[in-house]
């Protein structure tokens, strides 16, 4: 009786689970925990099933994949076993979606095709939900469907699928979905180009989220509003929904989705040339992923930091935010290759499943041979992608495939899409490391251009045979005549990133029948990691280049600076000391000096009738002269001594910790210097040479006086010189 209370009460609490598990991910991960404990306490199986399920499903929304997978096998084997017709349709479609996320999207199709069994036999069998429905199940099934096409970028299939659920949804109020489908197909709409349709279904999603209270894809359709009054180029209402799908649901949207915003708000601002608020909006993504420590999402924001700064001409912190891409770049490409080898493993799991589930062994056994190898494959993934290197890489790849398969010829080919050529790395052939010229994909059809044009996977186990699928008669002699031996079989794979092709792998035998299903399973597998490998050791050289041209910018730069500074802080004529410079060093002296009670010395001087030289000898005379009393100052060996252009031929020298009878004895030596350089001055009227006035003045810095009276000491003492005939110094 105990036992019955107790499953009727996890009844009870799995059915409010059922209700809240799309509005609220953490209740539901802590509800169903609480039910597991309960239903293990007392051997209720099926609530245990159940409770495992709803756990499956929270854990796939934080990522956590391996026990979603585990948890959703378990339950399957259950529900089966009980004929829950709809829970099972639920499984599959979550491993419909697991397989998705890993790119298997061949497998993914066949979970969801069970699916699509499962669902036609709810309405007629024992369910879980008593509100689950055949239609409603249909539904989920034909918008996930959807879902893989539109990543694959076939929108007109993708649409068939998400019209077809759109249709029975919308019998029931869109119910079923609670608004998703017409998400879905705005989402389609837009990259479509139809962005009123896309409009007006986002607006009725909006409507359907807030009747059934579905708080979660309430951002995602805020921000498809926003793109797509963009698109329609209505600027205050791209704004507005941009400034909403920011703030909306906090609660209820993850970090990344809010970066993801962000970066679609900075792009719309650049393009509106609102260069500082696009810059903010970017900072404040990068920024984002930083405190959350997302190094994918990190690299991504500090690259386009990186390109904008560099497009705004403030190189400086182009550099910084280059770097901070490559670092995170790197570390990234490390996590990367470690989450690949984890859907190995997750992938190897799953198939190990699939072979004890005697309801999928029919599926299993063409895999069998791929579970024992997996691991195979995910060393030499982990390999090729922890080098940045493309020679590496391809002696990677030699050496791997050699142990794997008997070939003739290896070659690794880089897809440029501009020019429609394919340029090759070094090629393998018969051992033999050679060069290859690069080749047009355009000049001609060929196994290479097919390859990459329509992204296509070729075999061909016997040549001779099989040519006239490939090719015409006079293409095929063509080919063997330009050939020392005859390749009889060939595998053209095509080097995928994120549904773009960028680049070829060929592997080529003289043996025919020379690659079996293992073999071309195994270069499916190992052409996945080759694409990353090469992709990331191609940007990291784009990288450097960047940040060389960067550092080349940046010296230049520092150089330039240092230029302008020499330009801002010395006389462009004698090249020493300005006046600028004369009050920044001074006041630097006056500061540290009232602290350490220390005198300080000052010098004025001047040309004596230097008006007479000018106006007699010319301007040009005049400035030569001004530079060869400049250079005398810039010689003179004194390390406490400074010394600047004060104006016209008006000199000063600043020396520190320097007494009155040291300050004149340097006047004296300088006197003797200008006589011995022997410049003449036949207007002059003191002597037919260059001679100097000079004042002289020393005190202890205090607060009773300022630097303006010291400079006018010297000034004073100066007008005493000149008062006195010229040619002396004058003490004050």
């Amino acid at each position: 009786m105990n036992n019955t209370i107790n499953r009727d009460s996890i009844d009870l609490l799995l059915h409010e689970i059922n209700k809240i598990k799309y509005v609220n991910y953490e209740k539901t991960l802590t509800l169903a925990k609480e039910t597991l404990g309960v239903s293990e306490k007392i051997g209720y199986e099926l609530g245990i099933a159940i409770s495992k399920y709803f756990l499956s499903e929270a854990y796939y929304n934080t990522g956590n994949y391996e026990n979603s997978i585990d948890l959703t096998y378990y339950s399957l084997d259950i529900f089966i076993k009980e004929g829950l017709y709809d829970l099972q349709c639920g499984c599959y479609n979550q491993l419909g979606i697991i397989f998705s996320e890993l790119g298997e999207y061949d497998r993914s199709m066949d979970f969801y095709s069970k699916a699509e069994e499962t669902a036609a036999l709810i309405d007629s069998n024992k369910k879980f939900d008593e509100n689950s429905s055949t239609k409603k199940s249909m539904v989920r099934t034909l918008n996930n469907i959807s879902e893989i096409y539109k990543f694959l970028q076939d929108y007109h299939e993708a649409l068939n699928y998400c019209n077809t659920a759109y249709e029975i949804d919308k019998q029931f109020d869109f119910s079923f979905s609670k608004g998703i489908t017409l998400l879905s197909l705005g989402e389609l709409y837009y990259l479509l180009e139809d962005y009123d349709k896309s409009t007006e279904l986002s607006y009725t999603a909006l409507k359907y989220f807030n009747l059934y209270n579905y708080k979660i894809p309430e951002s995602d359709c805020y921000k498809l509003l926003a793109l797509s009054y963009w698109k329609k180029s209505d600027f205050i209402k791209a704004e507005d929904y941009f400034d909403i799908a920011l703030n909306i649901n906090k609660n209820h949207s993850p970090v990344f989705y809010k970066i993801d915003v962000l970066i679609n708000y900075f792009e719309y601002l650049k393009e509106r040339g609102n260069f500082n608020k696009a810059l903010n909006k970017l900072k404040e993504a990068c920024i984002l992923a930083i405190k959350s420590n997302m190094t994918e999402k990190i690299s991504e924001t500090s690259s386009l930091l990186a390109m904008f700064y560099g497009e705004l001409g403030d190189y400086e912190n182009s550099y910084k935010y280059s770097k901070m891409h490559y670092e995170n770049e790197k570390e990234n490409l490390y996590a990367f290759h470690n989450h690949l080898a984890n859907n190995l493993k997750i992938k190897k799991r799953m198939d190990e499943m699939i072979v004890n589930n005697e309801n999928l062994k029919s599926k299993s056994d063409s895999l069998q041979t791929i579970i024992e190898k997996i691991s195979i494959i995910s060393e030499l993934g982990q390999e090729i992608t922890s080098t940045l290197n493309l020679n590496k890489i391809i002696d990677i790849l030699h050496s791997s495939i050699k142990n794997l398969i008997d070939f003739t010829y290896l070659g690794i080919g880089l897809y440029d899409e501009k020019n429609s050529t394919v340029n090759y790395l070094d090629v393998f052939d018969d051992g033999k490391k050679r060069k290859k010229a690069s080749l047009s994909i355009a000049e001609y059809e060929s196994f290479t251009s097919r390859c990459i044009t329509n992204s296509e996977f070729i075999i061909v186990n016997d040549m001779s045979s099989e040519y006239l699928n490939h090719m015409d008669e006079e293409t095929y002699r063509f080919k063997i005549n330009k050939k020392d031996q005859e390749l009889n079989s060939l595998i053209f794979c095509p080097l995928i990133i994120n549904t773009k092709v960028i680049g070829i792998m060929s592997i080529q035998s003289k043996e025919k029948h020379a690659f079996t299903a293992y073999h071309i399973e195994m270069i499916k597998s190992l052409s996945s990691y080759a694409s990353i490998a090469i992709n990331n050791a191609i940007k990291s050289s784009e990288l450097e280049k960047e940040i060389e041209k960067t550092h080349a910018v940046q010296a230049q730069l520092k150089e330039l600076n240092k230029k302008l500074l020499f330009l801002s802080e010395n006389d462009s004529m004698t090249k020493i000391p300005n006046r600028r410079k004369l009050d920044s060093y001074l006041k630097d002296i006056w500061n540290r000096t009232l602290e350490s009670g220390n005198r300080i010395s000052l010098v004025l001087f001047d040309v004596d009738y230097f008006k007479e030289y000018n106006d007699n000898y010319g301007h040009v005379e005049g400035d030569r002269c001004i530079v060869k009393i400049a250079k005398i100052l810039s010689t003179f060996e004194n390390e406490n001594f400074f010394a600047a252009r004060y104006g016209g031929d008006e000199f000063i020298i600043v020396l520190p910790e320097c007494s009155l009878n040291k300050a004149r004895e340097l006047c004296e030596n300088l006197q003797e210097i200008v006589k011995f350089k022997n410049i003449p001055h036949a207007y002059s009227k003191v002597s037919d040479k260059v001679t100097l006035s000079l004042g002289v003045t020393s005190i202890v810095p205090s607060k009773n006086i300022t630097i303006k009276d010291f400079i006018k000491k010297a000034d004073t003492a100066l007008y005493i010189a000149k008062k006195r005939g010229r040619n002396q110094i004058a003490i004050v």
